[in-house]
């Protein structure tokens, strides 16, 4: 996997669609804080906004993204983490065929350089988006 850098990590709640904003806006102050440029600001911020948004339509409890910088195989980046309690894991391959979460997932995943789903069981499912420095 990889390992968490020296940049801060900061944790939102999702309850409702005002945490939607405070993802989005998290996301791309870390982004620019680690040298992102703006446009790579921008996708990240949509990332975890659509992360979050999926979170406060479908779960109904609370949600949490996760954003912190990253560091492996010599490469700096951005990490994106959903945890989310409800929603089973799916194929992002699924697309719309697969519902709202697949469809919103499979967009996201176009706006990174790598993601990941994992079915945890009983805590629900966690999505990694990854976005490295060019």
């Amino acid at each position: 996997m990889s390992e968490t850098s020296k940049s801060t990590i900061k944790r939102v709640i999702i309850n409702n669609d005002l945490d939607i904003i405070v993802a989005r806006l998290r996301a791309r102050e870390i982004a620019r804080d680690l040298g992102f440029g703006t446009i790579d600001q921008a996708r990240i911020s949509l990332a975890a906004g659509e992360l979050a948004r999926t979170l406060a339509e479908n779960v109904g409890q609370q949600g949490e993204i996760v954003i912190s910088g990253v560091q492996a195989k010599g490469h700096m980046g951005i990490q994106v983490i959903s945890i989310n309690p409800k929603i089973a894991a799916a194929s992002p391959e699924a697309g719309a065929e697969g519902g709202t979460e697949n469809s919103a997932l499979s967009s996201v995943l176009g706006l990174v350089d790598e993601g990941f789903v994992e079915d945890k069981g009983e805590q629900g499912t966690r999505i990694t988006l990854m976005k490295w420095l060019s």
